[in-house]
This record gives C-alpha cells, sequence and structure tokens, in this order.
C-alpha cells in the first residue's frame, strides 16, 4: 500500500500521469459530503446561470439585456471556472471589450451590425467568436469504465467524511460496478450495473488532478431503473474543455455510498457502437473487478466479446488468461481461448475474442442462460460474471397515427404513443395508449422479412395495450437496437417505426403523456416531463403530423384548482420552438408553484400563436417533486455565479405568474375593478396577483347644504336628485358600477386609482354618462419637464415654481432642476416615491421628473440610453439620431456615416 502512495505521488510531481494514478491520486482527498441526507443545495456546479439560461464552463455570448438596450455587441461575457476547495465551480464575467479592438487601416471605419469593433469598408470586423461550435460528438459518443474499490484509501481519509465509523474492510473492497456513458444532444448519459442491491447516492466526476468538476445527486429509484435493475443520470451541458479531457480518456467517475467508494476511469471502445449485451465480473481478490462488451451477428452467427478488468498484478509484466464463455447450468462451453498479455500493469486491462458459434448459442443470451469467466494462469485470480441485457439505459418510443388514405371517416382516425425497453430478465417491456378504443389488432414488426412479427393484440384494453414478451430473440434485440422495429396495425392503419433515446430526467419518469385532441386527429405528440434533484422542470416534446416542420408552437403548462367562484387558472408560459422536437427545461421555479404542481392536476397545453388557439393538450396527473425542493430555503436554488444587473422597468410584479386576486371570498382576473365587500366606500382593483383599494374621492357639489343618502359614500345635493323614485331604475352604469341619477363623481382608473382631473356625471333624463377633463392653467416651461407636486394632483407645475434644495442621486441629466425637493428639505425614500417617484436597481429612488444615464454591470455607464422617471414610471429610451446629426456626437455617428455612404453610392 505505502509503495503504491509513493509511486501515485512521485507521478503527480512530474506532472506525467496516466489515468490510472491520476484515480489514485483523487482518492488521497475525501469526498466533499456533509452528512447522510441529500444535498441541501440543488444545483450544478459546473455551470453558470444567466438570466434563465444555463451555460457550459467555457461558452462565450453578448449580454442580451432585452428593450431598450438590445444586444450589447461589446459587453463579452464567459462562463469560467473558479476552484472552490477541490470542487470546480462555474461564474459568469462579463468585461467590455470596445477597448480591445483592433485600429482600423482607413480613415473612416465602419460599424457592422452585430459587430462591437469598426472595420474598413470591405472587411470583416475582428471580433471574437460567439458560441465556438463543439467537436464533434460522434467521434467519442461511447464510453466504458470499471469501478472497484479502493485498498490504498486509509482509515483515516473516511475519519474526514460524516459517515458511521466502521471497520476496515467494510470500506467498499467487495463493491465492483461498471458503467456507460453516451453523448446525446451535447449531454453526456450515464448508466450502471452494481453488484450490490442498495442504490449509492452520489456520482462524481474527477479531472487529472483530483477536482471535482461534476457531482449529481442519485435519488431514488423511478420505475425504469427498478424494471431493469439499472442506475440511469445525466450530466448536462459537458463543456468543451471536459470534452477534450474524456477523448484524451484523462477523466474517472466515483460512485458513493454510505460506507463504500468505488472509481474508475473512462475509456473509449468501438465495440460499444455495437454492443447487444453486457457482464459485471466479480471476484474474491480486493480492489478487483472487469465488465464485458458483448457483440453478436445473426446473418453469420457469432460472437466478439472485449473484456475490460483490474486486478492486483504488482510486480508482473506480462501473464496469461483463460476466457470461456459456458453454459451457467451444465457448464458446456460456447468459446473457450488463452489470450497473453505483454504489458500486465495496475491500470485496467484490455482483451477481446471473437468466434462463430450456433443459433441455440445466440438463443441462450437473452435468457441469462451464459457466464463469463476470465481466469489468470499464473494465479488464482479469477473474475465470472452472467450475460445480461446491455449496460445502457436507453429506451425505444413511437407516435402513432393514421394514415389518412386508409381511414375515410375522420372521426375514426387514431392516434397514440408507444414505449418499450429491455428489462433486467431480458423481456420486453412496451406501453401503448391510443385516444379512442378502435384499436383491436397491434403487432411489432420488422421491415426484413426473416424477422418474424410479435402479436400483442390479446393485451389490448379499451385504449391501453401494456405487456411483456418474454420470447425476443437475438434477430428481435438487434433490430430493436438497430432501429428496425415498427409498431403495426392493419386494422387502424398505422405502422410507426420504434426510435432510441436515453433514459434520465424527464424520460425517467413512469411515462409519457399523449397530446392529442379531437379536433386535430392529423396531429400527435409526446411529452416527456419531470421536475429534477436541481428543482429544475424538464420537458421534451415530439410532434407528428403533416404540417408540424417549420411551424411556430408555444408549450404552456397551468393547473386549475377548485376553491372558490372565479378561480383562477395559473398559465405558465415555457417555451417557444420550432417543430417537431424540443428538449428543455425552465429554472427559477418558486416554492409556491412547486407546491401547487406537487398536489395538484396539471394541464401541458400546445399553443398556435399564429392562430391564437391551443392544438394540442393533455392532463399532468402525477408530478413528483423531490422533497429537497419542497422543503429547500429561499434561494437555495440560485446558482453561484454573478450575473449581470439588467434594469426593470416595471415597478410592481411584469414576471408573477399568478395574476389573479382573491379578496372578500372571490377570485378576479389582472385588470378587474370592483366596490370592496368588506367596505363599500372602497375601490378595489386587482393588478399583476396584488390587490390595490382606494378610498372613494368625492367631488365637489355645487350646493350649500349636500345631503348623504343611504347605501352612498358621496354626499349630493337634494334638489338635483330625483325624489320618491327607484334608485336602481334611475342610474347610470360605468364599468360594472351604478351611479345615481344626477350624481357626479371621479373615475376610477385602475391601477393608478382615482382619476382627480376628470368629473363624469350621470344625467338626469337621458341617464348617460359625460365625463368631462378639468381645465388646467397654462404652463410657463416646456410640457416634457413638468411634474406632478404630488402623486394625487391635477395639474402640472414646472419645476421652478417649487422650493428647491438639490440632492444628487447617481449620475444624472441636468434638466431644468427635476431633482429638486418641496419645502427645501430632502425627502425619504418614502417620500420621494410617494411623491411620484421611482425606483430603480441602481441608484434609485429617483424623484418625479428625474434623468439618468443607466449603469450596467461590467459595461458602466450606458450614455446613449436616457432613462425618466414620471409620476411613478421609468422609461429608457436610446437618443434618436436625426439623418443629419452632428457627426461629432458618439451616440450618432453610425448613423451620420451610414447615411453620408448611401447618398454617396446614390
Amino acid at each position: 500500500m505505502a509503495t503504491r502512495l509513493c509511486i501515485a505521488a512521485a507521478v503527480l510531481c512530474v506532472l506525467t500521469t496516466t489515468l490510472g494514478t491520476a484515480v489514485l491520486a483523487a482518492r488521497k482527498h475525501s469526498p466533499l459530503l456533509e452528512d447522510n441526507a441529500l444535498p441541501k443545495k440543488g444545483y450544478r456546479v459546473t455551470e453558470c446561470q444567466f438570466g434563465k439560461q444555463l451555460k457550459e464552463i467555457g461558452s462565450i455570448w453578448f449580454a442580451d439585456l432585452g428593450p431598450p438596450f438590445g444586444v450589447m455587441y461589446c459587453i463579452k461575457c464567459e462562463c469560467v471556472q473558479v476552484q472552490k476547495k477541490r470542487r470546480i465551480i462555474g461564474r459568469v464575467q462579463c468585461r467590455n471589450i470596445k477597448n480591445d479592438c483592433p485600429k482600423p487601416n482607413c480613415e473612416e471605419p465602419i460599424l457592422l451590425p452585430g459587430k462591437c469593433c469598426k472595420s474598413c469598408p470591405g472587411e470583416d470586423a475582428k471580433d471574437f467568436v460567439q458560441d465556438p461550435p463543439d467537436e464533434e460528438e460522434k467521434s467519442m459518443k461511447h464510453f466504458a469504465a470499471v469501478l472497484t474499490g479502493q485498498s490504498t484509501k486509509s482509515s483515516s481519509d473516511f475519519k474526514k467524511l460524516d459517515f458511521p465509523p466502521i471497520p476496515m474492510q467494510q470500506t467498499g473492497l467487495d463493491y465492483v460496478a461498471t458503467g456507460r456513458f453516451t453523448f446525446y444532444k451535447k449531454h453526456l448519459y450515464f448508466s450502471f450495473y452494481t453488484n450490490k442491491p442498495k442504490r449509492p447516492r452520489l456520482v462524481q466526476f474527477i479531472d487529472p488532478y483530483g477536482n471535482i468538476i461534476e457531482e449529481i445527486a442519485l435519488l431514488s429509484s423511478t420505475c425504469y431503473q427498478n424494471l431493469t435493475g439499472k442506475i440511469c443520470g445525466v450530466w448536462r451541458r459537458v463543456s468543451k474543455d471536459y470534452k477534450r479531457l474524456l477523448r484524451e480518456e484523462k477523466i474517472s467517475v466515483t460512485l458513493y455510498w454510505d460506507t463504500a467508494i468505488v472509481s474508475g476511469s473512462l475509456y473509449r471502445f468501438r465495440a460499444l457502437d455495437t454492443e447487444t449485451f453486457s457482464s459485471l465480473l466479480t471476484g474474491d481478490a480486493r480492489d478487483s473487478g472487469g465488465t464485458s462488451i458483448v457483440s453478436i451477428s445473426t446473418i453469420s452467427p457469432s460472437i466478439h466479446v472485449q473484456i475490460m478488468f483490474n486486478g492486483p498484478f504488482t510486480g508482473q509484466d506480462s501473464g496469461s488468461f483463460l476466457v470461456k464463455l459456458k453454459y451457467a447450468g451444465n457448464e458446456r462451453v460456447i468459446i473457450e481461448e488463452t489470450i497473453r498479455v505483454d504489458k500486465l500493469t495496475n491500470g485496467t486491462v484490455v482483451i477481446e475474442l471473437q468466434s462463430p458459434v450456433t443459433f441455440s448459442d445466440l438463443n441462450a443470451l437473452p435468457k441469462r442462460d451464459v457466464v463469463v469467466t476470465l481466469e489468470a494462469k499464473q494465479s488464482s485470480f479469477k473474475l465470472q460474471g452472467v450475460v445480461v441485457p446491455r449496460v445502457f439505459c436507453d429506451l425505444y418510443q413511437t407516435l402513432v397515427s393514421s394514415n389518412g388514405h386508409q381511414i375515410d371517416s375522420k372521426k375514426d382516425r387514431t392516434s397514440g404513443e408507444a414505449w418499450a425497453f429491455i428489462n433486467k430478465d431480458g423481456a420486453l417491456e412496451y406501453r401503448v395508449k391510443f385516444d379512442n378504443n378502435a384499436v383491436t389488432e397491434l403487432a411489432i414488426v420488422s421491415s426484413e422479412p426473416r424477422v418474424s412479427a410479435l402479436d400483442i393484440s390479446e393485451t389490448i384494453v379499451q385504449n391501453w395495450s401494456n405487456g411483456t414478451v418474454s420470447t425476443m430473440g437475438p434477430v428481435h434485440l438487434e433490430q430493436l437496437y438497430a432501429e428496425e422495429l415498427s409498431l403495426f396495425s392493419a386494422s387502424s392503419g398505422f405502422k410507426n417505426r420504434f426510435l432510441w433515446r436515453p433514459v434520465a430526467d424527464a424520460r425517467d419518469t413512469a411515462g409519457p403523456m399523449l397530446l392529442s385532441s379531437p379536433d386535430e386527429r392529423s396531429m400527435v405528440g409526446m411529452l416527456w416531463m419531470t421536475v429534477d434533484s436541481d428543482c429544475t422542470l424538464q420537458y421534451e416534446v415530439v410532434l407528428s403530423g403533416s404540417n408540424v416542420k417549420n411551424r411556430i408552437f408555444e408549450l404552456y403548462i397551468e393547473d386549475s384548482p377548485i376553491l372558490l367562484p372565479g378561480a383562477p387558472v395559473f398559465r405558465r408560459l415555457l417555451e417557444e420552438f420550432e417543430g417537431p422536437t424540443l428538449e428543455g427545461y425552465t429554472i427559477g421555479i418558486g416554492q409556491e408553484e412547486l407546491l401547487r404542481l406537487n398536489v395538484n392536476i396539471v394541464h401541458v397545453d400546445l399553443w398556435d400563436p399564429k392562430l391564437g388557439q391551443s392544438i394540442l393538450k393533455t392532463e399532468w396527473k402525477y408530478v413528483n417533486v423531490p422533497e429537497i425542493c419542497l422543503a429547500r430555503e429561499a434561494g437555495a436554488g440560485d446558482n453561484d455565479s454573478n450575473n449581470i444587473l439588467m434594469n426593470d422597468d416595471e415597478t410592481d410584479h411584469p414576471h408573477t405568474p399568478h395574476l389573479s386576486c382573491l379578496h372578500g371570498q372571490k377570485y378576479y382576473q389582472h385588470g378587474a375593478q370592483w366596490s370592496s365587500s368588506v367596505d363599500e366606500c372602497f375601490m378595489c382593483n386587482c393588478h399583476y396577483g396584488r390587490v390595490i383599494c382606494d378610498l372613494i374621492i368625492c367631488p365637489v357639489v355645487q350646493c350649500t347644504v349636500p345631503s348623504a343618502k343611504p347605501g352612498m359614500c358621496c354626499p349630493t345635493c337634494e334638489d338635483n336628485a330625483f325624489q320618491n323614485q327607484n334608485i336602481s331604475t334611475n342610474t347610470c352604469l360605468l364599468a360594472g358600477q351604478q351611479f345615481q341619477a344626477g350624481s357626479s363623481w371621479h373615475p376610477y382608473l385602475p391601477p393608478n386609482g382615482f382619476d382627480t382631473c376628470t368629473l363624469c356625471h350621470c344625467n338626469n333624463t337621458s341617464l348617460k354618462i359625460k365625463c368631462q377633463r378639468l381645465d388646467c392653467p397654462p404652463l410657463e416651461c416646456d410640457q416634457r419637464v413638468a411634474i406632478r407636486p404630488t402623486s394625487r394632483s391635477c395639474c402640472k407645475v414646472c419645476p421652478s415654481t417649487l422650493q428647491t434644495t438639490s440632492k444628487p442621486t447617481g449620475p444624472l441629466v441636468q434638466l431644468a432642476q427635476g431633482d429638486q425637493q418641496v419645502n427645501g428639505e430632502s425627502d425619504s425614500d418614502l417620500e420621494i416615491l410617494t411623491n411620484g417617484g421611482c425606483s430603480y436597481p441602481v441608484g434609485g429612488p429617483y424623484e418625479n421628473g428625474q434623468e439618468w444615464h443607466p449603469k450596467i454591470y461590467s459595461h458602466g455607464e450606458v450614455k446613449c440610453i436616457n432613462c425618466k422617471c414620471k409620476d411613478g414610471k421609468v422609461r429608457c429610451d436610446r437618443k434618436k439620431c436625426p439623418k443629419w446629426s452632428s457627426c461629432s456626437d458618439p451616440c450618432c455617428k453610425s448613423v451620420c456615416r451610414r447615411h453620408k455612404r448611401q447618398l454617396f453610392k446614390f
């Protein structure tokens, strides 16, 4: 043991670490686990969060701040890696790169659209490349690993963990695992077999220097994982740097149990492209284990086996091994071969063999009747394992849609979905769901005539067909893995091919949802959706139909609890996409919304924004939100990143998904107004989910002795009202409110409240309403400069008429003393907002009438954009440049020169 540690330390010092010794270097550090519970914060440490997007380490982009700023092409943002103890975390760094631009070699350089650096006419600007293309994933698609225990770990290392004290012989030396790793759409999907029934709770990916570059919590097993005996997951958005390390085979993986740790390195194997079966090889020796990659050919019956294994081969330069494939019951040998290994080290050893076999031997493989054994000629070292379905966590899915030319009646057309996978017994588990009960016969067929059809008609019950095919032979498996099997029904007129998908997150749920509609039988959709351990909503949509390609859709999620009359439908837009497929995510879902998803029936709606109507819809009845998300503290899901500060024009809650309001045991929609049932002299309105109530402002009456009638809040003149008549038949109606004939009032205009500058009157005879704006005296200053002394003021006044005292608040643009106060004293922030001021993320609050240039993190003051506070509202606009503005103005130079060039060309 001491010799191994010394060797590992020496190799690390000279930075010539091999992959095997790099794993040992990583083992010298204790894993960063707090306790036996799940991690308290659910986030992926190797990603950066920018707004509502996740960026992998190494990605580069331009900061898009939305209107009126738009894309800031001179702000370069990058997700950089930062080391925090043994962890590698991602953080956003943004900076202004305008000063880094090279100086053009011409007198009048131009700024091309979408560029930061100016260039000479006819030349390309030398800007940095945004989002550099990824390496080709096909050349490095599949990896495999053997994970064994760690005899080099001392008991003192385990004392650093929060595990219970355990004896040395129980530190996982008898734990063995094998893994498969597959790239799919920039994500690395992983799958494991282990020799223990208890599931590990954590998986870590380690770089050559022992740093944790990704850590993923493994939650309780799912339906798929229980039926297959596999451990599934995904490392999302692998950065280009880590892809390079994977390609160079310099990344290792570690599995953690409460009392055990196993590790191994990731290697590429060409045989993984055609792997049909696998095996996990175990033995009695410590630090030993292996896996076999079994490929078959059914055209000319043969088996190809590639074995990778670890063992205690200290001091041996070479060795010979006897490899056998034999039947488990009668010990009859299928293949037997002795293979010599010339370079035998403590690292992973790889051997392979290939031999023709009989069809009966191939048929024994799916039945788990074949065993792989590996024996060393020079020692008692021995490994063996049963051949089982391959380690990959994958399934095969298809959408069902009847052909229009075979089915005459539109109502008889059938739509549906199907998915299938191989369970741990080698049988095919299938699930089929239709939108009606018209299907009476069903089969799984192949396009090759030599492959017999699998009739599954007897499992059809109403609109479902669930079952298991235990007679799956090697030919059917070969066809399934090659995506050559289809779901077929002659009577219903459909034949749809099964397509491969890796399993994790959304596809690791009980099953997909069928998106269908009785009015849209020509289109059908499949929806996978879940809330993962990071409290992120993951989803995948697959659409089928004649009119889904190049069509824009919007995906909504909504739930409608039955609580009180007028209860709202909570609706959230997940994503807009172009058909026919979408794989996305939504982060930042609040705990309240997660709680609602966990207890209510959820509706998922596919919307066509061009038609303005719902196309497909489904119910999501079982929303299993992880307990870590329901019990997390506020802000626990936020990523550890530095994001650009974005300006927010809205002073209320523009992004609140729940827009309805509850008042007096009744719900009101956003924008509604009503008389308060608690106090009739208050008017209320619903604004972005918040109830705002204002005391009714009574207008001035024109009589000396006004009187207040029962049930009315404002006094009226008795002479101007009809006597002894039913009020309900002599009223005017405005915005759902009744007003007595002859009465006057200020109109209620939500969300700002009563308009004291307008007076409405209900005519005694015609019962028609006439509203007239009150006249204000003329102003002696520009209308754009004038402000209201208070939020309730009817007429504007010039700032010069007010008593002044300056109060600088951030970078301002001087505008006729717009930052001056009343009464010569500095108001508090609350008083500023009460008097029509505005709140703002940077430098606020600002007083009514004040102007300033906004500041943006890592970019400074944006002088070409002016923001102004006017009556409690902030408006930011880019400076407008006329065609013939002075070219000396830095904000208008590009406009001026562009028009000069156009005039010259003309």
